[in-house]
């Protein structure tokens, strides 16, 4: 071989190094790899796993996604069509929270142009230990943008859980404004009424789904529904009540919403299923969940209107806070 050759092979070998030190830190540094996150897709929205999830879980959860949020409350009737809109980004963690960052560099590059309030709500739900609701082990931003599953034991009834409060408020109709903004028209009575109503209806679809894994059947869940939950929220010791005991020991504040909050919503659903009938029942979680409605009585025009239904039920219209 000639020196001119070896100069050759030479200068190549070191173009090559060259060129695969600069694909290794390309690689390194890119986004995907630097993430706390593997990324996937469910339907439009986003879908982010905390790499620390073991991959088959990781696998069932992103393939489950539409098999227990729309799918599930179909097979309910508790939705007609597909909402118009629904989560941008779903956020499912291992554990805690404490993954989810504003400076995650795929999360930033993926929600590019979302309003900066979105990464302050990040920081926000990153470092509180105890931002999932009692019943469920899952939250959804105000607006229904995000939703956010720790995936455990009981991901499937979580996941459904905040998607329904997703989708109700992501369609909310533009008369429902004054429960949502804080400004100067803001009605916090509207506000309670809402809330009630969202979590009447939310409640019912994540104790549904695990009724019907329990026993088998959606079909059965709603044949059981009433008994069988009620033992869950009136019991003291449930796990809904001990949940609310930690929260108050650990921060000397009680939760954004009470386990009496839950039984009343929960309570309001089984006396609106057993005086009225599933059909209205599911024909009012239809109307909510789309969001075509004028104002909080039309999807409980069956029963006579909101305040009228919760006078029939405890005998004052007082809406539970």
């Amino acid at each position: 071989m000639t020196r001119r050759s070896k100069d050759t092979i030479r200068k190549a070998a070191i173009v090559a190094a060259g060129v695969a030190m600069i694909a290794s830190l390309a690689i390194l540094t890119s986004a995907r790899i630097q993430s706390r996150f593997v990324e996937s897709q469910s339907g439009s929205a986003l879908v982010f796993i905390d790499k620390y999830v073991d991959e088959p879980l990781r696998a069932e959860f992103t393939a489950g996604i539409d098999s227990y949020t729309g799918g599930f409350l179909k097979a309910a009737r508790l939705l007609g069509e597909a909402p118009i809109r629904g989560p941008v980004a779903f956020f499912a963690a291992d554990r805690h929270y404490g993954v989810i960052s504003a400076n995650d560099p795929l999360v930033k590059r993926r929600l590019s142009g979302r309003p900066s309030s979105d990464f302050v709500l990040f920081r926000s739900i990153g470092s509180n230990f105890y931002a999932n609701e009692l019943v469920a082990r899952s939250i959804a931003s105000q607006d229904g943008a995000y939703v956010f599953v720790n995936i455990d034991e009981g991901w499937r009834a979580s996941l459904v859980h905040a998607y329904a409060h997703s989708i109700a408020a992501a369609n909310a109709p533009a008369a429902l404004s004054p429960a949502f903004v804080l400004d100067q028209d803001f009605d916090s009575e509207m506000k309670f009424s809402y809330r009630f109503a969202d979590e009447t209806f939310a409640l019912l679809a994540s104790d549904l789904l695990e009724l019907a894994e329990d026993l088998g059947s959606v079909e059965q869940a709603w044949s059981s529904f009433s008994a069988a939950t009620a033992r869950r929220y009136a019991d003291p010791e449930s796990d809904v009540a001990a949940r609310e005991a930690e929260i108050i020991m650990a921060t000397y504040d009680l939760p954004q919403k009470s386990a009496e909050f839950y039984a009343a919503c929960n309570g309001f659903a089984s006396w609106l299923l057993d005086a009225y009938g599933r059909d209205a029942l599911c024909a009012a979680a239809r109307t909510f969940f789309s969001g075509r409605y004028d104002g909080l009585d039309d999807p409980f025009i069956a029963f006579g209107g909101l305040e009228k239904a919760v006078l029939e039920w405890k005998g004052d219209a007082t809406i539970p806070r």
